[in-house]
């Protein structure tokens, strides 16, 4: 949490257990896809199928205001470092991965078409917060 609450500027970056709870509960694809991962081997040898999912888990249940969020959307616009305190948070390398992820896969089942028509780097989670 201390790494995002530096990318949110120390912006109110708080967490959800009852969503924590939901996404462990309801995350049946979820868990479909990281079997289908370890069987393919995709994992890092020693890493744990079950741990990368709980981590992507608490992942999914951060919460931010629009404030917060905000200023970590301006944090990556500005190469990583925060508009607020003016420290690095990520390298020049993570931003760039992180965008290219962001471009590639951040609108889900819809990142192909967002890709092509709108050619814009933009992220959105399940309570609908859109970074563009």
């Amino acid at each position: 949490m201390d790494f995002i609450k530096k990318m949110a500027g120390q912006e109110y970056v708080g967490f959800s257990n009852a969503t924590f709870q939901s996404e462990k509960e309801t995350g049946d694809r979820n868990f479909a896809i990281g079997y289908y991962l370890k069987e393919k081997k995709c994992f890092p040898r020693g890493a744990e199928m079950i741990d990368a999912l709980d981590f992507y888990f608490q992942l999914c249940s951060i919460e931010v205001t629009c404030e917060s969020g905000s200023v970590m959307a301006a944090t990556l616009a500005h190469g990583g470092i925060c508009p607020i305190t003016g420290e690095r948070v990520l390298s020049a390398e993570a931003v760039r991965n992180t965008l290219s992820l962001m471009h590639s896969c951040g609108m889900y089942d819809f990142s192909g078409q967002m890709a092509f028509h709108v050619s814009q780097t933009v992220l959105y989670s399940s309570y609908i917060v859109v970074i563009q």
